[in-house]
């Protein structure tokens, strides 16, 4: 007080003022400490993670991932949302019409949730701000400056969403009204192990597919088109289309089905469908043989000419990375123009069950190594197709009676199968 009276002249009022005002703004300095402390304790040993909905893959994301974890379903406030499995559709009945569902998910509702995810103490702020627009906010907060855990939450989301928009296969038919595809269902994936081949046929073909998803440089440095034709045959029910499908899966490809006996389809037709394939699909193209035998029409009704087919087949060159695959029934009887090199590239036979497929489609059915080898040794090798096997296994509830259904049928039987 000396001191500042002595700067302000001796003037006993004007110093008083003067040091109400600097003890007022240093309550007001002390009462903001408090805060400034937190704040600065929380900015060093505080990590936070912020999402919100303006950000329409992350936020989606991260709120279906919270339903798959049982920490998050724990809390009992919580909010459902409703997810469409795809939007290639403008309405939800359109959707449901072509084999879509949407999906429920459930997640930590408004307000502040404390929980232990993976062993860690974390909390959560799940807000709705007003502003230009009116936004959601998610903020997820844990103790340390190592943001590693928030990174793993985030990723892990993104992971599990794509794989839920990988975990089924959407099938493309040709549109009835026009000449694109149209999303005609979307089926399960299907397991490759759920196939049954020769020993190494499986192998053999899948690195083929792998080779050729890795040589897109290559190709082009040789000027080559980057696409690649694989040619399935062998009698009815041994899995040609079934393998298909489970490549398909494998490699989280479309499938595209296109039928040359469908009355839509003319050569201008085929031809602008296998130039718009939509992107990461394979081109199922099966029994070739039944439309078209030495380069005459099998069937009066279809409207696709051999050569329009044979045109149509080489355009498909010009999409890049496209994948066809023929199946038939009798090769022999199809022209061999049709199947050469550059058009067809692998050729596989799948045939009837050996003693090594027997014993592994028993083993589908029934974890027994004993009774699969038993089964494989009494089962008359190279006369049943796999589709014959699955069928009679599945009506089998013991190697015994699986063995009855496969014994000597009779003609009427044997027509039958």
């Amino acid at each position: 007080m000396d001191w500042l009276e002595g700067l302000l002249g001796g003037n006993a009022v004007v110093t008083g003022g003067a040091a109400l005002a600097l003890f007022g703004l240093l309550a007001v300095w002390l009462r903001e400490v408090p805060g400034k402390v937190f704040a600065w304790a929380k900015h060093f040993f505080v990590s936070t993670l912020t999402v919100d909905s303006r950000d329409e893959l992350m936020f989606p994301a991260l709120v279906e991932y919270m339903d798959s974890r049982d920490a998050l379903r724990r809390l009992n406030n919580f909010t459902a949302r409703a997810v469409r499995q795809g939007t290639s559709y403008q309405s939800l009945h359109d959707e449901l019409q072509q084999g879509g569902r949407p999906l429920t998910v459930l997640s930590p509702g408004e307000g502040f949730h404390l929980f232990v995810l993976d062993g860690r103490l974390m909390w959560m702020k799940r807000e709705i701000q007003s502003g230009p627009a009116i936004f959601e906010k998610i903020s997820l907060s844990t103790l340390g400056r190592d943001k590693a855990p928030l990174e793993a939450i985030v990723q892990a989301a993104m992971e599990h969403r794509i794989a839920r928009e990988l975990n089924r296969i959407a099938v493309y038919m040709p549109s009835p009204y026009n000449n694109e595809w149209m999303r005609a269902r979307l089926g399960n994936n299907r397991k490759l192990d759920s196939v049954v081949l020769k020993a190494g046929q499986k192998e053999s073909i899948v690195a083929d597919l792998h080779r050729f998803f890795a040589s897109h440089e290559r190709y082009e440095a040789l000027g080559i088109p980057w696409r690649r034709g694989y040619l399935l045959y062998g009698q009815p029910g041994t899995g040609k289309t079934s393998l298909v499908t489970a490549l398909a899966s494998e490699l989280k490809l479309n499938v595209c089905v296109l039928s040359l006996a469908s009355p839509t389809v003319n050569d201008e037709k085929i031809a602008n469908l296998l130039s718009s394939v939509p992107q990461r699909s394979v081109i199922l193209i099966e029994d070739v043989d039944a439309f078209f035998r030495q380069r005459d029409k099998a069937d009066t009704g279809v409207k696709v000419s051999y050569s329009g087919f044979i045109n149509a087949l080489d355009g498909v060159a010009a999409h890049e990375g496209s994948v066809v695959f023929l199946t038939t029934n009798h090769p022999e009887l199809i022209d061999e123009a049709a199947i050469r090199s550059g058009r067809v590239d692998f050729r596989m036979e799948l045939g009837l069950c050996d003693a090594s497929q027997l014993e592994r489609m028993f083993l589908k059915f029934f974890d027994d190594a004993s009774a699969a080898a038993r089964f494989a040794s009494e089962v008359a090798p190279e006369r049943w197709s796999p589709a014959q096997v699955q069928e009679r296994l599945l009506k089998a509830e013991s190697v015994d009676e699986a063995l009855r259904l496969f014994g000597d049928p009779s003609p009427a039987v044997a027509r039958a199968a």
